[in-house]
């Protein structure tokens, strides 16, 4: 399933994948933040066609696994809303206060885009079939680790994702909401 390659390998694909649409997103948004509103609303409906689909299903290639249409995306999306509004609702208010918005559209656009790669990684790399209920717990999880600093431009470290995605490679839908649920447990702690 995996194209031949090593896991490691796999997972340093993804990371280059991610690391390279983030920091478009991140261009993209901030020059969004410097004609502001509604520009900057346009700019975030616009990259979940060019970023954030592209990227997941580039991150599924990866994994040798099929592609994802609008309709499998769509319940995943919805399920993860919850958990990702409190980094929309950040990245909005925040983002549209003049000059300080624009370094904070950028920096909210690749944390955003690192934390759906890393879930989209963490889900191609499980296997073929999406959980969408174990999903949302997994960006709980990402959310925790990753950025340390809200307020930094920090890239997570290879090492850190590599042991993110490797850690729920080709388990078992059980098995990876087993680990989600452990690792949020730990986070809560």
């Amino acid at each position: 399933m995996s194209n031949g390659l090593e896991k490691k390998d796999l997972a340093v694909s993804a990371y280059t994948l991610i690391n390279s649409k983030a920091s478009s997103n991140m261009w993209l948004q901030g020059i969004s933040g410097v004609v502001g509103f509604p520009f900057t609303t346009i700019a975030d409906v616009g990259v979940i066609a060019t970023h954030y689909v592209p990227m997941f299903n580039g991150i599924r290639r990866i994994y040798g696994r099929q592609s994802l249409t609008a309709e499998v995306i769509a319940p995943l999306v919805t399920n993860i809303s919850k958990e990702l509004l409190l980094d929309i609702v950040f990245d909005k208010v925040l983002g549209n206060i003049p000059l300080i918005g624009i370094p904070l559209n950028a920096i909210c656009a690749k944390a955003m885009t690192w934390r759906l790669g890393i879930l989209f990684s963490m889900l191609s790399s499980r296997g073929e079939g999406i959980d969408n209920n174990t999903a949302s717990d997994a960006v709980v999880v990402i959310r925790g680790i990753f950025p340390k600093s809200a307020f930094g431009f920090a890239t997570p470290p290879l090492k850190d994702f590599e042991g993110i995605v490797n850690s729920v490679y080709e388990t078992s839908h059980r098995e990876f909401s087993d680990k989600v649920s452990a690792a949020k447990a730990a986070l809560m702690n």
